[in-house]
């Protein structure tokens, strides 16, 4: 069903729920003029507004999370996390954004804009934003200026939800810079945004984009990104923490599990509030010695896991492993991740899929514990698993 198009609209941000973002990143790169292969990227945000009476501005938090590698051959699979950003910013009404303790994220700010007056199809406009463009992931974003060009193309559906449809143009036109001295390139991106709330379901950006570093090297990448926001209920945390609680036979969410009394049991388990979500430690998980291959007793707690996950369907999952740390930098970094990727594997396996999992290795740089003891390296070989908001 295509929505009658002929009525003028007043587009604008609304207060929205909980949201996640996707940009998936497909780019031909050039180094100074010369191809050298494809570029695949990929970013997931998990979005939470915060409670205001503020009307000209909203505030949200969350966090970005940057993933090296993306799906392949359009298979879901878990994606190793290379960054974890916590955000906060607000949204005004015409579209602009204040970031708190700025690291690129999110990247376009002030766009895509919305006009003051009521629009019909084939109305345009123009306005002012800013791209944080950091092209080799140093860390340090360069806040590029844009000038966008709209043009309202009406009312229509987007998986049975009504949208409004807007093309956009822009060129990136940055001169002097520390570190990249230039950035010349072409955007042209199609956005559908959301009637109910002003909230962007998709967005893809044609592009064409030069940077021009300090010392006269180029990267150009030349592709398209996608982006994708979705929107979910609020978590049912207290419900959720009683049911967790249950299973693992904890009375509430303040009384913790005995680790003495509880570690042949498998039920070694701590759930906590966090801003992200809810959060459930798996303490002293059991490996064997030095490697990612769990024990047999581990089951347990696996199999009560997947049956919590499985009835939260739309969440995605972070899985981040820990270690102590006994001198061994590198290889406790390595075993970590090895071993956050096993309880992927091992979740996966018991009908969770894989494409919901995202996970992340600490090695002994979160500790929980004290490491010159047993019982602090016991509580710091731990598996921690956020059911995302």
């Amino acid at each position: 069903m295509i929505f009658a198009q002929s009525e003028s609209v007043r587009l604008g941000l609304e207060q929205t729920g909980p949201y996640t973002v996707i940009d998936k990143s497909n780019w031909s790169r050039y180094d100074n003029g010369k191809y050298i292969g494809h570029v695949y990227r990929e970013v997931r945000a998990s979005i939470i507004p915060q409670s205001g009476e503020d009307t000209e501005h909203l505030l949200y938090q969350g966090n970005f999370f940057v993933l090296e590698e993306t799906l392949r051959d359009m298979v879901q699979s878990a994606q190793e996390v290379d960054a974890i950003i916590p955000v906060s910013f607000e949204i005004y009404k015409d579209g602009n954004i204040k970031i708190d303790d700025d690291y690129g994220f999110p990247s376009l700010r002030g766009f895509p804009a919305y006009p003051a007056e009521a629009v019909s199809p084939g109305s345009k406009w123009t306005a002012p934003g800013v791209r944080a463009v950091d092209p080799l992931n140093t860390g340090y974003p360069v806040p590029v200026p844009i000038f966008a060009e709209y043009e309202y193309r009406g009312i229509e559906t987007y998986k049975e939800i009504p949208v409004y449809r807007i093309s956009s143009r822009y060129a990136t036109r940055f001169r002097g810079g520390r570190e990249i001295a230039a950035v010349n390139g072409t955007h042209a991106v199609d956005i559908l945004i959301r009637v109910s709330d002003g909230l962007p379901l998709m967005m893809r950006d044609t592009m064409d984009e030069t940077y021009i570093f300090a010392e006269g090297n180029t990267v150009r990448f030349r592709g398209f990104t996608l982006s994708f926001g979705e929107s979910s209920l609020p978590l049912n945390r207290e419900e959720m923490i009683a049911s967790i609680n249950k299973d693992f036979g904890i009375e509430d969410d303040s009384q913790k599990p005995d680790q003495e009394a509880l570690p042949e049991s498998g039920q070694n388990i701590e759930v906590t509030r966090v801003p992200e979500g809810i959060k459930l430690t798996l303490n002293d998980l059991r490996f064997a010695a030095d490697s990612a291959q769990l024990l047999p007793e581990e089951n347990i707690r696996l199999e009560k896991i997947a049956r919590i996950l499985q009835t939260i369907p739309d969440r995605f999952i972070l899985i981040e492993g820990h270690t102590a740390a006994v001198g061994r930098p590198d290889g406790e970094m390595e075993l970590s991740i090895e071993r956050a990727k096993k309880i992927v594997d091992e979740l996966s396996a018991r009908n969770i899929s894989a494409g919901r999992f995202i996970y992340k290795g600490w090695g002994g740089t979160k500790p929980a514990g004290d490491n010159n003891t047993d019982e602090g390296r016991r509580r710091n070989r731990r598996v921690e698993i956020t059911i995302l908001e």
